[in-house]
């Protein structure tokens, strides 16, 4: 899977996920079965040179094609779209005809997931804009967000980080409500427990370690719990700010060792 996240505050946007992919094959039983774990895979990219990133999570390739070569070609047939709901309505489009093309003969409900989230400014704007959409369930790009307001927000392992923030799980939600508690009454509860954070004052420094906070509690909770983990390796984050655009903090590179 992967942990990515966007904090988006008064002065710019912060995206960063974690490099982990896993390679699976499926039994004669046609389960998925785990066979390797790689470290080093690109999970988050700028939309060409636009102001804009894209960051994926869930499957890592459809058929022959790694995501981050899917973005690239996406990257190089964009004109002068400047638009970030724009962009990821094509997107969408681009990624979908190759997603059904794929999974053309398997249930819908069977399909794997693979999830979109983008995010920047758009040409004028005062603040970024963040947009989404989760394959095969989404027919249009939704947003995050409205865009004067700021917050936080983590797709792929949601659960570590959700503890944290929200102040519980959401399993245990399910499970008053399946003893007979009435929404309102699980609303009551669990309403005041959330992490006071406030985004519209805070730097982009300080937006920035919020942001590695979120894939590092994530990557953490993961390595330990049992099982393979399902995120690591080295964070790619990078800041999206109105006057420098799409800036690597920790790029993904190529080295020799």
């Amino acid at each position: 899977m992967t942990i990515v996240t966007s904090v988006k505050v008064r002065d710019g946007l912060i995206l960063g996920t974690d490099s982990m992919s896993q390679v699976q094959i499926s039994d004669p039983q046609g389960q998925p079965q785990f066979i390797k774990a790689y470290e080093n895979a690109r999970k988050l990219f700028q939309v060409g040179d636009l102001p804009i990133g894209v960051m994926s999570y869930g499957l890592g390739n459809i058929g022959q094609r790694s995501i981050e070569s899917l973005m690239f070609e996406f990257g190089r047939s964009l004109g002068g779209q400047v638009a970030v709901k724009s962009i990821a309505t094509e997107l969408l489009k681009f990624v979908k005809e190759k997603y059904e093309t794929q999974f053309a003969g398997i249930p819908e409900l069977e399909r794997p997931v693979l999830g979109f989230y983008l995010a920047g400014y758009s040409r004028g704007q005062v603040f970024p804009e963040e947009h989404e959409f989760l394959l095969p369930h989404v027919t249009s790009p939704i947003a995050s967000r409205p865009k004067e307001e700021f917050g936080v927000s983590w797709r792929g392992i949601e659960r570590p980080f959700t503890r944290l923030c929200m102040g519980y799980d959401a399993r245990i939600v399910e499970r008053l409500l399946a003893k007979g508690m009435s929404n309102a009454d699980v609303e009551a509860i669990v309403q005041d427990l959330q992490m006071p954070v406030v985004y519209d004052g805070m730097p982009i420094q300080d937006a920035v370690n919020y942001g590695v906070y979120v894939l590092n509690t994530t990557i953490g909770y993961s390595a330990f719990e049992i099982g393979n983990p399902p995120c690591g390796g080295p964070l790619q984050v990078a800041t999206i700010l109105p006057d420098k655009g799409f800036t690597w903090v920790l790029q993904p590179t190529v080295k020799v060792l």
